[in-house]
């Protein structure tokens, strides 16, 4: 048998810490998109109530994920994002600022130029609206309608390893979109995300 250790004191207080902080939202499809108030990478501020009566869509974002680099690199997103432009497409980073992977906004603005993202890149900084959405990994995605409700909730698509080419993919957020603007239902509405875990 194993011999049982005892945690440090410093070490307990930290798990207790991490224990008690606030666990991610589940925003499902169907209820009301969370408001936020966020910073882009020039300071400009953004509101989700900016853009009443528009489709938005929403992805989590972190250029030290794998994941989200390799679609930032295929520019799965940028050419999304053209692809539809009457839609607001915004990206979040809710890497907590005191976790190695954060990124200091410059350094982060030199990323998303490398990589032609020219749509803006919100600074969640306390994480709080990270949590409002439940955002759990980089990229998360969902799009909002034009009503303020959460449509999708979900994955990019149906390749998470990334060995598909890029038109073997089933793009969910592009099929809900698709859906949306002709009037039907976004189906699926609902999918697991993948990726790297949001660095709260």
């Amino acid at each position: 048998m194993k011999p049982t250790h005892v945690l440090p004191a410093a070490l307990a207080s930290l798990v207790v810490l991490a224990c008690a902080a606030p666990a991610p939202a589940d925003v499902a499809v169907g209820q009301a998109a969370p408001a936020f108030t966020l910073q882009d990478l020039d300071g400009a501020t953004h509101s989700l109530s900016d853009f009443a009566d528009k489709v938005v869509v929403l992805e989590w974002i972190n250029p030290n994920c794998p994941v989200s680099d390799r679609h930032a690199r295929e520019k799965t997103m940028t050419e999304l994002a053209d692809r539809h432009g009457e839609v607001v497409w915004l990206a979040i980073n809710s890497t907590n600022a005191d976790h190695g992977d954060y990124l200091a906004p410059a350094e982060h603005k030199a990323w998303a130029a490398e990589r032609g993202i020219d749509y803006a890149i919100l600074v969640d900084q306390t994480s709080e609206t990270g949590r409002a959405y439940g955002a759990r990994t980089t990229p998360h995605m969902f799009i909002v309608d034009e009503a303020g409700t959460v449509a999708y909730n979900g994955a990019i698509d149906d390749d998470p390893p990334g060995r598909k080419a890029k038109d073997e993919r089933t793009n969910y957020v592009d099929g809900g979109l698709v859906a949306h603007a002709a009037g039907q239902a976004v189906d699926p509405a609902t999918t697991k995300p993948y990726g790297c875990s949001v660095k709260y």
